[in-house]
């Protein structure tokens, strides 16, 4: 970084920011701030003021378009006064088991954390999704029951996080026997201009509610300027309650979607992969680093991607992606794949050790092409540069 400024009796910071390789649309970069901060104004070379976030001593800002080898200077004046902006938001309701999400000025999403016994779900879920064109996205059912959709695997609950057999136990369908997870507390519920962020404490318990492993779950929501919507989810387990095995079987997904009926493949929907594979035939089970499900929902073109982060276990992972409109990543399921030389999928978690995943879902218009996953997928995993 370049030394202080002063300006007007502030110390200011003044850096660029280098596209590198790719065109950047809608990429976000942080930067560690050079003295301690809780806000302040950042302004463009141009002269015009852009949205920021302070956040544990880095400054957050986003790029909304940067061509490829170009790069843009930018001004930070710490705890100078701000252009409010409405970002992203959150609405808790502790009594309902609810935090609703919103996006600028529209509702993205609500998150339901409450489980059995007091709602007939053993797991939390975000329903619904409501993308960038104003359409609904993922299916309704089991939550609510709408004309035209499909009614299969009740345990499909829009967007969430399970696995099939941990130790044992199903913590994947609702079938008897399954196991639940257990919601114990949100660390952080915090909105920003730029992004809002969820961490929530939760333990996934076998049927007799005994313990069998705790996750820390943090769901970030980004506020941006082209029209699509930016999620990243980590889950992170901890085996402390002694060893645990994640095993080798098709059902299940940690980061899980059920997207709306009418996007399905096998009623016209786009199914492709990062490495070029169409359809359900050349994506079941196959590794990519990213998938993307795109198709009609309310009469809207529209899609959804799934990127795998390359430090995950296994990355890239394998996808159990189906034509009737399941999408996850499951890096367990090897021996139901049967695409890979590792035959057995099994993973165990020693105690007192962990193992984190991370995800981003992008929400977009139209099909992976016009929409630049490829793009965004790399404004996240080869983010641009700063410089002093």
């Amino acid at each position: 970084m370049s030394p202080p400024h002063q300006k007007e009796d502030v110390m200011t910071m003044q850096f660029k920011v280098l596209a590198g390789n790719h065109d950047r649309r809608s990429a976000f970069v942080s930067i560690p701030l050079e003295q301690p901060s809780t806000g302040g104004r950042l302004t463009h070379e141009r002269g015009d003021e852009v949205p920021c976030q302070v956040d544990a001593g880095r400054l957050w800002l986003r790029v909304d378009r940067l061509a490829a080898g170009a790069s843009a200077g930018y001004t930070f004046e710490p705890d100078a006064p701000a252009t409010r902006r409405r970002g992203v938001r959150f609405r808790h309701d502790e009594a309902q088991g609810t935090v609703d999400v919103t996006v600028g000025t529209r509702r993205f999403t609500t998150y339901h954390y409450h489980t059995l016994p007091d709602t007939d779900s053993p797991r939390p879920y975000f329903f619904p999704i409501i993308g960038p064109s104003g359409a609904s996205m993922t299916r309704a059912y089991p939550m609510q029951t709408l004309d035209g959709e499909n009614h299969d695997h009740k345990h499909h609950r829009s967007v969430w996080v399970a696995h099939g057999d941990l130790n044992g136990c199903d913590l994947w369908t609702e079938e008897p026997g399954h196991g639940v997870q257990v919601h114990r507390e949100f660390v952080e519920v915090e909105g920003g201009p730029l992004w809002g962020r969820l961490v929530e404490r939760l333990t996934w318990e076998d049927a007799e509610r005994q313990p069998i492993i705790n996750e820390s779950r943090t769901v970030a929501f980004y506020a941006t300027s082209d029209p699509i919507r930016i999620v990243d989810l980590t889950v992170h387990f901890t085996a402390d309650h002694g060893p645990v095995s994640f095993g080798d079987t098709k059902e299940g997904g940690i980061c899980s979607i059920r997207i709306a009926t009418t996007m399905d493949g096998n009623k016209g929907g786009r199914i492709v992969s990062s490495v070029g594979g169409v359809g359900e035939t050349e994506c079941w089970g196959r590794p990519a680093h990213w998938i993307d499900y795109s198709g009609q929902a309310e009469d809207q073109h529209v899609g959804v991607a799934i990127f795998d982060h390359p430090m995950n276990l296994r990355s890239p992972t394998p996808w159990h992606v189906r034509d009737y409109g399941l999408f996850s990543a499951n890096p367990f399921g090897h021996g139901d794949y049967q695409q890979s030389l590792l035959t057995n999928g099994t993973h165990v978690v020693e105690a007192g050790a962990s193992l984190t995943f991370r995800y981003r879902m992008l929400w977009h218009k139209a099909d992976e092409r016009k929409a630049n996953v490829g793009g965004h997928y790399h404004n996240w995993v080869n983010p641009p540069a700063v410089e002093s």
